[in-house]
């Protein structure tokens, strides 16, 4: 995580109140915080999210077994609860706070290596009970939950992924700390929210892996520096990986897919860094790595998104060969951090942290919903380019 010193911090801080207090003419309510009204099913493209698995053996079935520990002092900070109604029928007819109640009993526990050591996080406050969870591989960080029907709780009803649960041999490693800050949760869950309405309006023929909460787990991420940042999980539809040939690229996409998919978003001003990763079916999920540019040849003038809002300053200079700096230091990944320092220091609540997801949405879903210059949809043109 990008340090900032003193004045970049009020700096940013500024910016954040007023992105809190600051409300669009043209925002509304949605569905993250009330019902969608019938007359608008897909209001939040949900429609864009694929399937979820609904069982560790649609995942990976060799997948090992782990006791995790219960937290005691866990949160929601933002939930879909249109998504999550869709895809867990027997929530249909519980409140919001009642699916706050259930997504925390059901996934909202830490690895036991990660709550025994204080080195990579300060002490982690458990209840004493435990759940099973399994660790697919490559999950370094992450977990997959069975979840359970609210009024029978011996009847499984799907799974959820979530990460940020913590390591097996958590260390002060890049992404071997197990743990994931608060801030990048709250980024992640936006990022996927505004890349849902871009699939949708894009016509590409892959979908999108689901946000659906993010949680503050009563604890903090120490770094490297000894410094602090509030941890988060976030929470995802369950699925598969793609299994790429090359054991250092994850679950990138071949290359193929990659160029096809990545042409598609730069349209919309969108950069993936060639880092597009994705499920069997070539569903994509984490945005960690996604960046908005202003500087991209392939963009559309009509359709770009706001680089005042989702863009970064450029007057950082990026270190040689880091193609992934920006994503760490743009204004996504710092509003959504000083946010999660205000939420940990009681200054901000949920209503504050619902502004800020609709202040950078907002404005992104009206660029993405503009008529593209030239006619078509992008992903149309991306394909006659690709292909001539």
């Amino acid at each position: 995580m990008i340090k900032l010193q003193g004045t970049e911090k009020m700096k940013i801080n500024t910016i954040v109140l007023l992105l809190l207090t600051i409300s669009f003419a043209s925002c509304t309510k949605s569905s993250l915080t009330k019902r969608t009204p019938a007359s608008d099913p897909d209001a939040h493209a949900i429609s864009s999210t694929t399937n979820p698995k609904r069982s560790i053996q649609e995942v990976y079935a060799a997948s090992p077994v782990e006791d995790m520990q219960q937290l005691s002092n866990a949160r929601i900070l933002i939930a879909d609860y249109d998504l999550l109604r869709r895809d867990f029928p027997a929530l249909q007819n519980l409140s919001n706070p009642q699916i706050d109640e259930w997504l925390l009993k059901n996934t909202a526990y830490i690895s036991s290596p990660q709550a025994a050591q204080t080195v990579v996080n300060t002490p982690i406050p458990t209840t004493g009970a435990t759940k099973k969870a399994y660790r697919p591989r490559r999950y370094n960080r992450a977990n997959v939950f069975d979840v359970f029907d609210p009024s029978d709780e011996g009847r499984q009803v799907g799974i959820i992924d979530v990460k940020g649960t913590g390591s097996l041999v958590p260390a002060q490693r890049d992404h071997g700390n197990g743990v994931a800050t608060l801030g990048e949760s709250i980024r992640e869950f936006i990022y996927e929210r505004m890349m849902r309405d871009i699939v949708k309006d894009s016509g590409i023929p892959n979908k999108i892996v689901g946000s659906y909460a993010v949680i503050d787990p009563g604890f903090d991420v120490v770094h490297a520096d000894g410094s602090t940042s509030p941890a988060g999980f976030y929470l995802r539809q369950g699925h598969d990986r793609w299994v790429s040939e090359n054991s250092h690229q994850n679950e990138w996409l071949p290359r193929n897919a990659t160029a096809r998919i990545q042409e598609v978003f730069r349209r919309y001003g969108v950069d993936p860094n060639q880092n597009v990763q994705g499920t069997k079916d070539h569903h994509i999920f984490d945005f960690g790595h996604f960046v908005v540019r202003d500087d991209l040849a392939e963009s559309d003038a009509a359709k770009k998104l706001p680089f005042n809002i989702w863009g970064y300053d450029k007057s950082i200079p990026e270190p040689g060969g880091d193609r992934w700096f920006y994503s760490k230091v743009d204004n996504p990944w710092n509003w959504s951090h000083a946010l999660a320092d205000s939420w940990r220091r009681g200054e901000a609540n949920r209503h504050n942290v619902w502004q800020h997801f609709e202040n950078l949405v907002n404005p992104a879903s009206e660029a993405i919903k503009r008529a593209p210059a030239g006619g078509g949809n992008c992903y149309d043109r991306a394909s006659r380019i690709i292909n001539n």
